[in-house]
């Protein structure tokens, strides 16, 4: 009798899910009135690993969808989401614990420049602080009742919020005083990323391929003036992040990954493999970096995005965010109090370099070569003929080497920790002509 009345209590189960499926009904389903992310059919509170996943799930200890995760170091972070959530850790997430943030409001943004002072953003132009890492957390004027959907900042003073209706504020007392920015669009700002005090950008759109969607600005100033880039996509784009002034990545709907490597005075489209939306993007440095998504997908990359491929997550939760604190740990957060993270075995795999050409083909000692490629990530040794040669890494697909006085002509060589590549033509080492 015990084990007909489970099956009749499971069946009832299954009916209830049937009959709401189509209402598009979800636990703990946020209120996107005004954001246009996390289609419903995507919606998972499955986080449990699979079978060979890098990825593995921890215990958040929370059932509400969590927004955004950031950390200082590869013990302490945070996460933010739904009905004030605030989790924290300082054991890279062996354990969390909530922490009190005295706010209802569902929190889109957070961002700590060091492990005390921190920041959290969400709707109605809700700001809380705290500077004792969270034990404490107090509200801070905004100004405005907009949602507030991202958050970046340098250093404990300079600061800056984005969100809906192209709404920009700026700190630069750590949020003693906050001040509207001119962002010169109405679109919905979704991310923001701060290299230094005066370096930013800012990406958004609101979906269904509109005029706005595609949205990149940017500032050199801190703000004071902000200006429209080509994206080239027509795209929303979600999520934005640089390790410099010059090399960023901003992520979106349909697969879309953007980057550059001048600042975007010109963005390009880098090939994901996927069309699901993306939602969050990290990088540890300018060639290993991740993104994640709907249906629990985890993209990475070790050459700057020249590929990306698949990890396996091990979940088919919605992921809204995610964050590495170097190439080798990194967390992912997402629907249902989805926690997920990886230590070293996540890491994308080192890909061996190729040298595909280099010019000029011949020079004296002292001469500029330009050596073009791939996967030139960590490169550690250029040699022309064997002799070992100065040389810059400018990017994963170029090096510039200075021809080594103990040079002859001969094969020119790149050493990198995925192998040696060799060129197939030899550069000519010419003597130097007396005057």
């Amino acid at each position: 009798m015990k084990r007909l009345s489970l099956v009749l209590l499971m069946l009832c189960a299954l009916l209830t899910v049937a009959a709401l499926a189509p209402l598009g009904v979800a636990a703990d389903a946020p209120n996107y009135s005004f954001l246009w992310h996390y289609p419903p059919g995507d919606w998972s509170s499955e986080t449990g690993g699979g079978s060979g996943a890098t990825w593995s799930a921890q215990n958040s200890g929370s059932t509400a969808t969590l927004n955004e995760v950031t950390f200082t170091d590869a013990n302490r972070g945070w996460a933010v989401g739904n009905a004030g959530t605030i989790l924290t850790t300082s054991s890279g997430g062996a354990t969390w614990s909530a922490q009190s943030s005295g706010s209802a409001e569902t929190l889109r943004g957070v961002a700590f420049p060091d492990a005390n002072r921190g920041w959290a953003v969400g709707e109605a132009g809700t700001i809380l602080a705290t500077t004792n890492g969270g034990a404490t957390w107090s509200a801070q004027s905004s100004g405005t009742a907009i949602p507030l959907v991202a958050v970046a900042f340098t250093d404990a003073s300079h600061g800056w919020a984005v969100g809906v209706d192209g709404t920009i504020i700026a700190t630069t007392n750590g949020g003693a005083t906050w001040s509207a920015q001119s962002s010169g669009t109405s679109t919905q700002l979704n991310g923001v990323a701060f290299t230094d005090a005066t370096h930013g950008w800012a990406v958004g759109g609101v979906g269904g391929g509109g005029a706005l969607d595609g949205t990149v600005l940017a500032t050199t100033n801190g703000g004071a003036t902000w200006s429209a880039q080509s994206s080239g996509s027509g795209e929303r784009l979600n999520a934005v992040t640089f390790t410099d002034a010059a090399r960023g990545w901003a992520v979106g709907v349909a697969g879309t990954i953007l980057t550059t490597s001048n600042g975007g005075a010109t963005w390009s489209a880098q090939s994901s493999g996927t069309s699901v939306s993306l939602e969050g993007v990290a990088f540890s440095d300018a060639t290993h970096g991740w993104a994640v998504g709907s249906g629990g997908a985890i993209l990475a990359t070790s050459n700057g995005g020249a590929t990306w491929s698949a990890q396996t997550s091990g979940s088919s939760a919605y992921l809204n965010g995610v964050a590495f604190s170097d190439a080798a740990h990194g967390w992912a957060v997402g629907a249902a109090g989805t926690i997920l993270a990886y230590q070293d075995g996540g890491k994308p795999p080192v890909v061996a370099p190729t040298i595909t050409s280099f010019t000029p083909a011949s020079g004296t000692a002292g001469t500029a070569v330009t050596i073009t490629g791939t996967d030139f990530t960590g490169a550690i040794e250029v040699t022309f003929n064997g002799a070992g040669a100065a040389f810059t890494a400018d990017s994963v697909t170029r090096i510039t080497a200075t021809v080594p006085a103990a040079a002859t002509s001969g094969t020119l060589a790149v050493a990198t920790p995925g192998g040696t590549a060799t060129s197939a033509a030899s550069f000519t080492v010419t003597p130097v002509v007396p005057a």
